[in-house]
């Protein structure tokens, strides 16, 4: 696959094309890596931290069988052809009920190649009488 630099290589992972390995520290044992290719091989996460004026922080309970009941962030995974921003409006609707808007990127944190979370401090928008 061409690309013109880092700007095209992002914009062909999040439109859900592979990129291929040029380079690696150690050649695998069965040939060369599959291309990484967003929602088949790679996940990226995004997250939301809000606070209301009393310096409390939002927390959703968690409804997936495997983590029932479980308090955390309004999170999940990025979509093939979504932005990191239209990704997490779009969790932070699903999970929450709320429209947002990022104030800023509070941490990016990778559990290898495959495994990439964004996590932003935000600000609900309109009015939210419980946050």
């Amino acid at each position: 696959m061409a690309s013109s630099g880092l700007a095209g290589d992002l914009k062909a992972m999040l439109g859900g094309q592979g990129l291929p390995v040029l380079d690696y520290d150690s050649v695998p044992s069965k040939g060369p890596p599959v291309p990484a290719q967003l929602r088949k091989n790679v996940s990226y996460i995004v997250l939301a931290v809000f606070f209301n004026n009393q310096g409390e922080v939002l927390m959703i309970q968690e409804a997936k069988r495997e983590c029932h009941g479980s308090w955390y962030l309004p999170a999940g995974r990025m979509e093939a052809g979504e932005t990191i921003l239209e990704a997490l409006r779009r969790e932070v609707k699903e999970e929450a009920g709320l429209e947002c808007e990022p104030l800023t990127l509070l941490a990016v944190e990778e559990r290898g190649p495959r495994w990439i979370r964004f996590a932003f401090l935000a600000q609900p928008t309109g009015t939210h009488p419980a946050v």
